[in-house]
């Protein structure tokens, strides 16, 4: 009698799950994967916590090299910023890229723009683990590790913490230099105004605006001078509107204004014009970072050095590679470019 073998019909667990895997168990596109995958594009709520828990389920991980990579000669490394919308973050980008390329580096791109994804950094499973290297800009992640060692090699811009290599400019000092400059040129009867980003009380959260407010405030605090703070949108219009709470016609007293970054002083300045309000004759401002707007609207403001940021990000790295085991730290210095306000 011939025995016939029967196959189990309990299916092996997947060993190296695919994409296609997590879309059919799912029951979405591949698409809407790869949108949870690297948060960009809307997703239902609903929609990615299943994504993420066949992910999870899976032990799905993407492969970044096979993904993104089309030259074995080519190595990639993580770029993790909060928001790429944002100029700053991008031009940062655009030098570090420009400079990696040179060398047979592609720089990818994580926008952290959700709590969940702020959450995954936290595994060393997380994607952006499976590049050579990763950069982090303007997060503090004095939590986020705490006493493990992350997977692969990890450098700061725009923050500080003393186990890993970072690159920064002191936030404080800004403040300060911001407020002596406006004492400096801001007649006896002049009203003081901070306009600034309140930003949220979470552990990747690096501060750089609660710095700069502190170290503006307690200059002022120290002449005795009374300043009005107002909290803006980190938005194109937040300091406009912000100005527009304020000032609804054009006041007796001369205005001496600090906004904590360009982009909230380019709406400063564009309300107080509509006020007709004349720089240096009505009022003074002064923001934080010289981008390239900040020229075109001849804003007077306090210098990021971003090329070096990213040229001393980039030495860091190649002199790890190199074999180099000693964390570096770099405090870069700011200087104010004065134009018209």
């Amino acid at each position: 009698m011939i025995q016939i073998e029967k196959k189990d019909k309990k299916k092996s667990k997947n060993t190296n799950p695919t994409i296609k895997d997590v879309a059919r168990l799912a029951d979405v596109g591949i698409a809407t994967v790869s949108r949870v995958i690297n948060n960009s594009g809307k997703v239902s709520e609903k929609t990615r916590e299943k994504v993420l828990s066949v992910i999870e389920e899976l032990a799905y991980t993407p492969n970044i090299h096979a993904r993104t990579l089309s030259s074995k000669n080519i190595e990639s490394l993580s770029f993790v910023v909060p928001d790429m919308g944002n100029e700053f973050y991008s031009i940062i980008y655009s030098l570090l890229e420009k400079r990696l390329s040179r060398s047979n580096y592609r720089l990818i791109v994580f926008p952290l723009i959700d709590q969940v994804a702020l959450q995954k950094i936290k595994q060393n499973t997380d994607m952006i683990y499976q590049t050579d290297g990763v950069f982090i800009c303007s997060f503090s992640i004095s939590k986020i590790f705490q006493n493990r060692t992350p997977p692969k090699k990890i450098i700061l811009i725009d923050s500080f913490d003393d186990r890993f290599d970072s690159v920064y400019v002191d936030n404080e000092k800004i403040g300060e230099t911001a407020a002596e400059y406006l004492l400096k040129n801001s007649p006896h009867k002049t009203n003081y105004y901070l306009i600034t980003f309140k930003e949220l009380d979470n552990e990747f959260t690096s501060f750089v605006f609660e710095k700069r407010d502190k170290g503006f405030l307690r200059v002022m605090k120290q002449h005795n001078k009374r300043v009005k703070v107002v909290y803006a949108d980190l938005m194109w219009d937040g300091g406009y509107k912000a100005m527009e709470s304020l000032i609804k016609r054009k006041p007796k007293n001369y205005v001496s204004i600090f906004s904590t970054c360009d982009m909230l002083g380019v709406g400063v300045k564009k309300y107080l014009e509509e006020k007709n309000m004349i720089p240096k004759k009505d009022y003074s401002l002064i923001s934080v970072d010289n981008l390239p707007i900040s020229r075109l609207f001849r804003l007077t403001t306090i210098r990021q050095p971003l090329s070096e940021m990213a040229e001393i990000a980039y030495r860091m790295f190649i002199s790890s590679l190199k074999g180099r085991e000693k964390v570096e730290h770099h405090k870069l210095t700011c200087k104010i470019v004065e134009r018209e306000t």
